[in-house]
């Protein structure tokens, strides 16, 4: 008996010492991240934190692409605001003729890399303001990226994309992009150490892991934006009452302005037949005011949820109703709808008509 209780004891004392020896470690391991970790540092503080990305063409392999994205993470909230800069704006100079931003960044790669990007984000300022100015940046070329998460198929075929029909199918094709990084395997993401050094950043390198690691563990809501633009003639202006409005109402806005009554117009890009009347009815059902509905010209591959007003909200609620839908804020105060719905193939609704269609063999 004597025996028994003696040995409890030891194991007892062992599974204490054990369990000390976890928590310190544990400990020195969160000291050691709280002190070298400045993003971690940064969430901690004040919940959130913004960044930049620059992704550009360095040798011609990606048809001369030039992406830039200024973003915000927002923890609190678990969500992830990502505003898409049209690169094809062009930037106003006193007494030189206006050009792309895109533009003015390779002619300005030819005398040098390290100064096009720092002459980028000082165009950048011209078009959005103090948006441009971020706590972080990410500067890197497609080839770059590439190596880091081209080994996932389904980002490799997103990247093989270079020609769109148009504006909207080239900002999905960059949404989902986003989306698929967030989605990989955790192994995949060691690749980023693999490949630190040609990454033009002030992150270090294990806040640059662990960050990707926080925002796909939190399941964070990708917010994606689309700068406000304005077509004319011969070129894209920056429509700076738009930009102005968008950064104030939406991109640092913590709330959603949602109102109780959204105007809903539909269009059918999907090539079956009735989906626009038959998503009406559906959404009216669901208590949405659709005000028209009609067909597209072009083919969407994925149903596209256009918000003009920052009813992110209701935008997801459309994108649940229908059972598919990737949403892209485009504010824009001209148009008359709140949100535009742009039904691709990948939405399926049924109705009586499709079954009794079933039932003669006819569809």
């Amino acid at each position: 008996m004597f025996q028994t209780l003696k040995r409890t004891s030891k194991i007892k004392v062992v599974s204490i010492c054990l369990f000390l020896a976890v928590f310190v470690t544990l400990y020195a391991v969160y000291i050691y991240i709280y002190k070298r970790d400045v993003v971690f540092r940064k969430i901690k503080n004040n919940g959130r934190f913004s960044f930049s990305v620059l992704l550009y063409d360095s040798d011609g392999m990606f048809a001369d692409r030039f992406d830039s994205y200024q973003i915000i993470y927002d923890s609190k909230n678990k969500l992830l605001k990502v505003l898409s800069v049209n690169t094809e704006a062009v930037v106003f100079k006193k007494k030189k003729r206006a050009r792309s931003l895109k533009t003015l960044f390779y002619e300005n790669s030819k005398k040098g890399l390290g100064s096009a990007v720092d002459r980028f984000y000082l165009d950048l300022y011209e078009v959005i303001g103090n948006a441009a100015s971020s706590d972080f940046y990410i500067n890197m070329s497609f080839k770059t990226f590439n190596d880091m998460f081209g080994s996932d198929k389904n980002i490799k075929s997103l990247l093989a994309v270079t020609e769109f029909e148009n504006k909207d199918l080239e900002l999905l094709n960059c949404l989902e992009t986003i989306e698929r990084v967030l989605y990989l395997l955790p192994y995949r993401f060691f690749k980023i150490q693999k490949n630190y050094k040609y990454i033009n950043t002030n992150i270090p390198k294990i806040s640059l892991i662990t960050l990707i690691f926080r925002i796909k563990k939190q399941r964070s809501i990708v917010m994606f934006c689309d700068m406000p633009v304005k077509h004319g003639r011969m070129r894209i202006e920056p429509n700076k009452p738009d930009i102005e409005e968008f950064l104030d109402k939406i991109y640092y806005n913590n709330t959603d302005i949602n109102k109780k009554s959204v105007a809903i117009d539909i269009k059918n890009a999907s090539r079956q037949p009735r989906m626009a009347e038959k998503i009406t009815w559906l959404l009216r059902a669901n208590k949405f005011d659709v005000l028209d509905w009609g067909s597209f010209p072009i083919v969407y591959d994925t149903t596209l949820i256009k918000d003009y007003r920052g009813n992110f909200t209701q935008a997801l609620k459309i994108a649940e109703i229908l059972g598919a839908g990737k949403i892209i804020v485009s504010y824009n105060s001209s148009v008359y709808a709140d949100i535009n719905v742009f039904i691709g193939k990948d939405c399926k609704i049924y109705d009586s008509l499709d079954k009794k269609g079933d039932a003669n063999g006819k569809h």
